[in-house]
């Protein structure tokens, strides 16, 4: 039976972690004895992981004040790499080695995790995942590449993905192994889980509209704000809700204020459970500025949900722009017409919902195959 290592910062919402969540509901538990390590106790996820899974939790380090005036120093001369690689640049030698052998190690985000991996995990297979855009997320690759090729490959969970690590290697004349495996998707699941009840009950007389995501700058819901208010101003009834929680939520408080929608922009936290408001929504909206994939997009797909996309990459992977979804530039005018185009077009909404749900979906089948395969190397 092979022994394989999970890592992963921690389980909280995002997609990485509810993609890995989700792999360990599929694992074929009679052939792998599986660890899970990750550096945070609590999470929204841990609770779904499956009981054949050992989990270890593992503390990062921490800084003494020498080491944290250093990293604030640091961030601030150094504009070219990601915060992980700065931080990792002064905690790499503090972590104690885990004194496990593994057949397979696997880093299932970019940063820290996949140092870690490569420097404190035995493995005669080491792999890392990558969930984002290379480029926009801030990431080195002159920093990177020497930790990459240690590794046995690295995992795209997109075409755009890989092409986007591919173009910042060319940029230092490197070359490497990648393989794109999509994000594992359990529709059955996603289905099972829409039909429970919904914690915050929307208004009928409502145009209620839904986006889930970490409350981050990438996530775009500055974008959401201004779309909100120019569609309140055309006289539309939105009501607005966001399912996640993050940094950013100070700065979205303030802005939603500034605009006056505090009866009508929500941001209503973290839950484990975002499907529940997906189905009952009226429109699905994605204001994201970049995606690894795009796994909400996906989700709200798998519910026959209208939705209306910003113009990421890898949005295009997902849906058919005037088929299955509609997809705005980056800016709200533009994410405020498409909506209103659903909003006014009760036979789009009825034409997007019907070619979803005709869609054959066999990317959970696929993706396991190559995992499986990746496991037989």
């Amino acid at each position: 039976m092979k022994k394989i290592v999970f890592v992963i910062e921690s389980l909280s919402l995002g997609g990485a972690e509810k993609s890995l969540v989700t792999l360990l509901q599929n694992l074929d538990y009679s052939q792998y004895n599986v660890d899970l390590i990750t550096f945070k106790k609590k999470g929204f996820f841990r609770e779904f992981v499956p009981k054949e899974v050992n989990c270890i939790i593992l503390t990062i380090p921490k800084l003494s004040l020498i080491d944290r005036v250093r990293y604030l120093i640091t961030r601030k001369l150094i504009s070219n790499q990601h915060n992980a690689q700065l931080f990792w640049s002064i905690i790499q030698n503090k972590f104690k080695k885990v004194h496990n052998n593994y057949d397979i190690a696997i880093a299932y985000n970019q940063g820290l995790v996949t140092y870690f991996v490569n420097k404190y995990i035995f493995a005669n297979k080491k792999y890392a995942w990558l969930n984002t855009d290379y480029k926009k997320a801030g990431y080195n690759i002159a920093f990177d590449y020497p930790i990459y090729k240690n590794l046995d490959g690295v995992i795209a969970v997109s075409t755009e993905t890989k092409m986007r690590l591919d173009e910042e290697l060319n940029k230092i004349n490197k070359k490497m192994p990648i393989e794109i495996i999509k994000d594992i998707t359990d529709q059955k699941i996603i289905q099972q889980q829409a039909g429970y009840q919904q914690k915050v009950k929307f208004n009928k007389n409502k145009l209620n509209l839904v986006s889930v995501g970490r409350l981050v700058s990438s996530k775009g819901f500055k974008l959401a704000i201004e779309a909100c208010k120019i569609l309140l101003d055309k006289g539309y009834p939105i009501q607005w809700y966001i399912v996640g929680e993050g940094s950013e939520r100070e700065n979205l408080e303030k802005s939603i204020l500034r605009n006056k929608l505090e009866g009508c922009f929500f941001l209503i936290g973290a839950d484990s459970n975002p499907y529940t408001y997906m189905k009952k929504a009226l429109i699905y909206v994605q204001t994201s500025l970049f995606e690894g994939l795009g796994l909400t997009v996906v989700e709200a797909s798998y519910l026959y949900k209208p939705i209306v996309s910003t113009n990421f990459p890898t949005i295009h992977g997902i849906i058919k722009d005037g088929k299955t979804g509609l997809v705005a530039e980056m800016n709200a005018e533009s994410i405020a017409i498409q909506i209103e185009r659903l909003i006014l077009d009760e036979t789009l909404r009825n034409k997007l919902t019907y070619n979803l749900s005709k869609q054959k979906n066999k990317e959970k089948e696929k993706s396991l195959d190559k995992i499986y395969t990746l496991f037989k190397k």
